[in-house]
């Protein structure tokens, strides 16, 4: 779980670009509407599942990144994280899993 969060915090906003890129100019231009492989309709279901992993996962994995108390190296904002806001972003993170997927195999395959 740590090299998978470790992981994830270096790529994640990568995922969240794409991800809006694709809602944002894929979905809702008419010009690409022969280009795109998912539907509005799947990409919202398929999001929607990868959000409620990424809020189980970021329950489970809250523990991982807090340091214990003596050991606080953070700001006074990061202090008051909790795993609500936690499980919220990793949700909201892993939500645009599906949408930077297809962004990026769109442009790879029909470039």
């Amino acid at each position: 779980m740590k090299v998978f969060l470790y992981i994830w915090r270096i790529i994640s906003p990568f995922v969240i670009i794409a991800g809006v890129m694709y809602f944002g100019f894929v979905l809702y231009s008419h010009t690409w509407t022969d280009v795109v492989l998912l539907e509005k309709k799947a990409t919202f279901i398929l999001g929607g599942v990868s959000a409620v992993i990424g809020i189980i996962i970021g329950f489970t994995g809250w523990a991982e990144e807090v340091p214990p108390r003596w050991f606080w190296i953070k700001s006074n904002v990061d202090l008051l994280a909790s795993r609500v806001s936690n499980a919220i972003s990793l949700g909201i993170q892993f939500f645009f899993i599906p949408a930077a997927a297809v962004l990026i195999v769109s442009l790879i395959f029909y470039s």
